[in-house]
């Protein structure tokens, strides 16, 4: 995500914070970070979060400027690659829609690699979470119950219980999410 790295070095000096100690608290590598505050990488989503959290930011508010310059692109190809992250073991997050943060619902599309897995998630009391399975197989772990969803079916849940998805199959799976609120 192209800006980004810039945007969460200037925050980091504004709050005083050392390279070092973001990396204490987000459990980074600080070669890591220093490579995201330089636009050398994008990171990860899951690790976005936690130095939004160690700069006492939501996710969303590290995202602001970024993602308004965003909406501002003309191109639309490189709108969809700034829209698209990595997260976790083998899945890629894609936005499904434009000023995300403005909408009440978030639409994204999720490619599991085969093997690949997403870190667990959590929402705020309230979210809730509908996923349709676009291609191949998955499984669904939500709280402590386990659901496998092949293409064509769907899954509603409250997403303020712990969950992941997972690919245990030999080739790629893609998942349709709708949650609302809308939350990064």
């Amino acid at each position: 995500m192209k800006g980004l790295g810039p945007r969460i070095k200037a925050l980091r000096e504004a709050r005083k914070l050392t390279l070092v100690g973001v990396a204490q608290t987000t459990g980074i590598d600080q070669a890591t970070l220093s490579r995201i505050e330089n636009d050398v990488m994008t990171g990860t989503l899951d690790s976005h979060v936690r130095i939004a959290q160690a700069l006492g930011l939501n996710l969303p508010e590290l995202y602001e400027d970024v993602l308004s310059k965003i909406g501002e692109a003309k191109d639309r190809l490189v709108k969809r690659k700034l829209e698209a992250f990595s997260h976790a073991t083998g899945a890629v997050v894609q936005l499904l829609a434009t000023s995300i943060l403005q909408k009440k619902m978030m639409p994204v599309l999720f490619k599991l690699k085969p093997e690949g897995l997403t870190e667990t998630e959590e929402y705020s009391l309230g979210a809730e979470r509908f996923v349709y399975a676009i291609k191949g197989t998955l499984e669904i772990v939500v709280g402590k119950d386990s659901k496998a969803i092949k293409a064509g079916e769907s899954l509603y849940f409250n997403a303020s219980l712990p969950h992941h998805f997972s690919n245990k199959s030999k080739s790629e799976c893609w998942l349709l999410s709708v949650m609302t609120p809308s939350a990064l």
